[in-house]
């Protein structure tokens, strides 16, 4: 099978290869062996009940993000959020190694850094800004840029056995999609830090620790626990829920949250009456 990202770097540095950091996967993979490299990740999607559950396919296991994969990702989830029978949108990869390896450093070599990084972020900015709930099913290993993606959804529920590969600076970069105010959210800014500035390598259970996955699951039920997490959610009203998503936002001001009750209150209400005997 063909190696990952990180272990390409890792094989390279054990070589004593200079300039590995900045080399393409191609490139990585004549100097040090490997397999074969394939066409861009593709997005599929399908609808079951209340879950739009969207798949990123790779043309190697690795499931490596295009600038266009993630436009085509974030329109995707926000036309599975505009379906009026959705309550969960999921992302997943195809294959049970991994997620995704992050951003497809082949396809992006030519363009300038300001491209990168807005356009990616562009997208996953749209993905965190749906409505209804999201929530990223870690079937695999999530390396630099797949890390950025998972975070970008309101939950991630992770196969036991997977990790967590916070290779962005050790490729010479800062997180290009938003990965580090993401990820301050959720721990202290010394420990996000620290997981940036070493490099490092988590497991799921130690990232559910920390609070960056919110569950774990045997590989083989990953998608079992997250129809178990659409089960409960459906129990409450959607319209709701996406108006409590709205209001959790950052800097939401206080006058949103009155008015967005005020509105439940009065429809719920209006409908209540329109149901008694005359």
């Amino acid at each position: 099978m063909e190696p990952l990202l990180y272990e390409l770097h890792d094989m390279a540095r054990e070589r004593g290869v200079d300039g590995y950091r900045r080399m393409t996967k191609t490139e990585l993979l004549e100097v040090v062996g490997g397999g074969h490299t394939g066409g861009p990740t593709t997005v599929e999607r399908v609808v079951r009940g209340g879950l739009g559950l969207l798949t990123l396919r790779g043309g190697t296991p690795e499931n490596t993000l295009a600038l266009e994969t993630l436009e085509e990702l974030a329109t995707a989830v926000e036309e599975l959020a505009a379906h009026e029978a959705v309550r969960l949108v999921a992302i997943t990869g195809a294959g049970g190694r991994i997620f995704s390896a992050g951003a497809d450093l082949s396809a992006i070599a030519g363009l300038s850094g300001a491209e990168v990084t807005e356009r990616g972020s562009a997208a996953l900015d749209r993905i965190e800004a749906v409505d209804v709930p999201t929530v990223a099913a870690l079937n695999g290993h999530a390396v630099g840029g797949g890390i950025d993606l998972a975070l970008a959804c309101d939950w991630r529920i992770a196969a036991e056995g997977a990790r967590l590969r916070f290779i962005h600076n050790e490729l010479g970069y800062s997180p290009p999609w938003g990965a580090a105010g993401r990820i301050a959210r959720l721990v202290s800014a010394p420990v996000a830090l620290r997981l940036f500035a070493t490099c490092a390598l988590v497991s799921m259970q130690e990232a559910r620790g920390m609070g960056l996955v919110d569950d774990l699951a045997s590989p083989h039920r990953l998608l079992g626990r997250v129809e178990a997490l659409l089960t409960r959610i459906e129990r409450a009203d959607r319209v709701a829920v996406m108006a409590t998503k709205r209001l959790l936002r950052p800097d939401t001001p206080r006058e949103a949250h009155s008015a967005a009750f005020a509105a439940l209150w009065d429809a719920r209400t209006a409908g209540a009456s329109s149901t008694l005997p005359e």
